[in-house]
């Protein structure tokens, strides 16, 4: 049998090479592309070999398959490197400017390169900063990227105080801000958001139909009276009655639409719990945890320092007003008592009936994808 490294010839490096050597190169060319002023020659046949889009276009029959010169109102840096992957398959992105990879991005959309497109994408999921977040995620709900997205979605979600600075979220555009504030992840005080769209709507003169869509998508009833009364009430964008009605709906309602990140795996010491000593029982110990803020969580996990029966009881609340039992007083003699239950939203959690405060080493929070 012959060798495969025999029989096969591989020279395929060889051909990119020479590809490479002719790309934007006048030698042999048949037409002109004319961007931004500059005159970059190209092949027909080979465009029309990689793309629908200029097959189309110079062999299809329109005025311009007849035409030498054709002008394109395009960023000519990212043609140019749009040029390269046409003749090369090749392309480095790691040293290019953000606004360059974005542009090409378009390009990569507007003439069908899909294995061109689905590359950049993945490649800018992986880099999407504080600095870039905001240019990324209008790019992305432009072309109907959902995959990029919600990478910068989720980056938000978990960069919030950041991104509400001004010098950052001003830069949002109106798509990405209204499908950002859809989200139920995005979680922070309601007051704090209401305050960042109130500047956005300003500072980008946003028009009276999507300044209303955006307000829309704040959840009011989320705030508090004192709140809506000298915050949203001075800044004059909502109708007296309606603020009314907001006020009505949060003092009747018992299911407000709260927001709370999505994900969540904390592991929280023994000196992070508060504890109170009840005196009722000789199991008098209560330790009450604050997340902070609000997340979904569906599993507790208790660790305690050794395997002394105990029978505590597990605790969920998002406010410390309404508390749900997620974990009876079973007995046990394990190291782990483990509560599962329905996704809740939780910012408090409170354990009883502990004997000493140094019987719990740990409680490990969590949302347990279904």
């Amino acid at each position: 049998m012959a060798n495969s490294s025999i029989s096969e010839i591989d020279q395929t490096a060889v051909l990119v090479t020479h590809l490479a050597q002719i790309c934007l190169n006048a030698d042999n060319a048949d037409v002109t592309f004319i961007v931004k002023g500059e005159h970059l020659p190209a092949h027909r046949i080979i465009l029309a070999t990689r793309s629908e889009y200029f097959r189309a276009l110079l062999y299809g029959g329109l005025k311009e398959s007849k035409q030498n010169e054709i002008t394109l109102d395009i960023p000519a840096k990212a043609f140019k490197y749009l040029m390269k992957y046409i003749y090369t398959g090749r392309l480095s992105l790691k040293q290019m400017k953000n606004t360059d990879i974005l542009d090409i991005l378009e390009l990569a959309h507007q003439y069908g390169f899909v294995d061109l497109q689905t590359a950049i994408s993945d490649y800018l999921c992986k880099v999407i900063c504080m600095d870039n977040v905001c240019y990324i995620s209008r790019t992305a709900c432009l072309l109907d990227l959902n995959s990029l997205s919600t990478a910068c979605y989720t980056f938000m979600d978990k960069n919030v105080s950041n991104v509400m600075k001004p010098h950052i979220f001003r830069n949002i555009s109106y798509e990405a801000l209204f499908g950002l504030l859809k989200r139920k992840t995005f979680n922070t005080d309601q007051v704090n958001i209401f305050k960042a769209v109130h500047d956005w709507c300003r500072f980008n003169e946003a028009k009276p139909d999507k300044a209303e869509k955006l307000y829309n998508q704040v959840r009011f009833t989320l705030m508090s009276q004192h709140d809506l009364l000298n915050v949203v009430r001075s800044a004059n964008v909502l109708d007296p009655n309606r603020l009314l009605n907001i006020i009505a709906e949060k003092e009747k309602s018992s299911e407000l639409p709260h927001r709370a990140s999505s994900l969540l795996e904390m592991t929280l010491l023994n000196d992070m719990i508060k504890w109170y000593f009840s005196g009722a029982t000789s199991w008098s110990w209560i330790g009450v945890i604050d997340l902070d803020k609000l997340f979904m969580v569906n599993c507790i996990r208790v660790e305690k320092s050794n395997k002394l029966y105990s029978n505590y009881q597990i605790e969920v609340s998002h406010d410390q007003q309404c508390w749900t039992q997620v974990a009876p007083r079973t007995g046990s003699f394990n190291f782990w008592t483990v509560a599962q239950f329905r996704n809740r939203l939780v910012r408090f959690i409170r354990i009883s009936f502990v004997r000493e405060t140094e019987d719990i080493a740990s409680i490990e929070v969590m949302y347990i994808k279904n």
